[in-house]
């Protein structure tokens, strides 16, 4: 049995692992920075900007790291398929996913736009890059 076959047998839902791999990074990153955070489904506009938390495109990560691009729909059945998705995941809805991190997401009054979305970004992408390494 060769190596891609035993990580398929693993892994059979690819997008999932690597959802699931963007979502402990974020919730790592956020309970280091004793913030909360929420992912948009898409570049969020200044009226989807969560007060109070970092918010950040699900997307654009995914996109960083090769993986499938998320809408509600999609989400929605990766969440029902995956008992690792659904113990991550505070709550989501058509605009975007609330995991589960130390801070919740609250109703404060400061928008707090992702200043270190690339930071973000660049360490998902390291934490699932695993290149030739396997």
């Amino acid at each position: 049995m060769r190596v891609s076959e035993i990580i398929l047998e693993a892994e059979p839902n690819q997008s999932a692992s690597k959802l699931v791999q963007i979502l402990r990074t974020v919730i790592n990153s956020a309970d280091q920075a004793n913030q909360s955070v929420y992912l948009h489904f898409e570049k969020p506009t200044k009226e989807a900007i969560r007060k109070g938390s970092k918010n950040l495109d699900l997307n654009k990560l995914m996109q960083n790291v090769g993986g499938e691009q998320f809408d509600y729909s999609t989400f929605k059945a990766a969440y029902d398929t995956d008992a690792r998705v659904k113990t991550m995941v505070t709550n989501f809805n058509e605009k975007g996913i609330e995991p589960k991190t130390a801070q919740a997401v609250s109703k404060g009054d400061t928008p707090q736009q992702d200043a270190g979305g690339d930071a973000v970004s660049q360490m998902a992408k390291s934490a699932t890059d695993l290149g030739d390494k396997i």
